[in-house]
């Protein structure tokens, strides 16, 4: 199979992904501070269509990634397995919320995807994939501690909205620093991904397959 070069396009997801989790949950944050549970409850219902969409696109993409097997060596393995899950998360929180389901079922997929992700970050750079070692290991360690992350944040919503239904005052409490620690993940890794993508786009361009 000939190499489809869409390394560059897979790489500018990421902090779309970024982008949408930390709008999504500080946005949710501030205006719960202002107006209690409607406001998340809002948050997330906005994010339904964005993380369908990129849910969708993302999950294709390493679907044929994954049959096609178009990276060489061992990079399609490396690259296409953890895509593949983070598509699959996506559209189970776009879905879950729609639905009005629990979002912590998501969560706990999340966090055990965090951990595979770091696993293969640590056996990438072990093994010397890649050209930058340092900023592969960067990027699947900052996105694996925002799925672990992502476990407890999903408990907390839901915490959050059991106590709203219950005609009780809703509260954060000492839930805001597992929220800080995760939008710091998040971002971190959404400028990894894309400080990563803008260095590929110019190799990618110049030598095309």
């Amino acid at each position: 199979m000939a190499f489809i070069d869409d390394l560059a396009l897979m790489l500018f997801t990421l902090p779309l992904v970024s982008v949408l989790i930390a709008y999504t949950t500080i946005q949710a944050y501030l205006g719960f501070k202002k107006e209690g549970y409607s406001a998340i409850k809002r948050s997330l219902d906005d994010s339904i269509i964005p993380a369908g969409v990129l849910g969708v696109v993302i999950t294709v993409m390493a679907l044929w990634g994954e049959f096609t097997w178009t990276l060489p060596g061992s990079y399609n393995i490396l690259f296409y397995d953890v895509y593949l899950l983070m598509g699959v998360i996506i559209l189970s929180y776009s879905i879950a919320v729609y639905m009005e389901k629990r979002l912590q079922t998501t969560g706990i997929f999340a966090l055990f995807v965090g951990l595979i992700t770091i696993y293969y970050g640590v056996v990438g750079y072990r093994l010397g994939l890649t050209s930058e070692p340092l900023a592969l290991l960067g990027l699947y360690v900052a996105y694996g501690i925002a799925g672990i992350l992502g476990y407890p944040v999903t408990v907390a919503l839901d915490r959050l909205r059991s106590q709203a239904v219950g005609n009780k005052d809703p509260s954060i409490g000492a839930w805001i620093v597992v929220f800080v620690l995760f939008w710091l993940a998040v971002i971190v890794a959404g400028i990894l991904g894309a400080v990563i993508g803008i260095e590929t786009i110019p190799a990618h361009l110049a030598h095309a397959p």
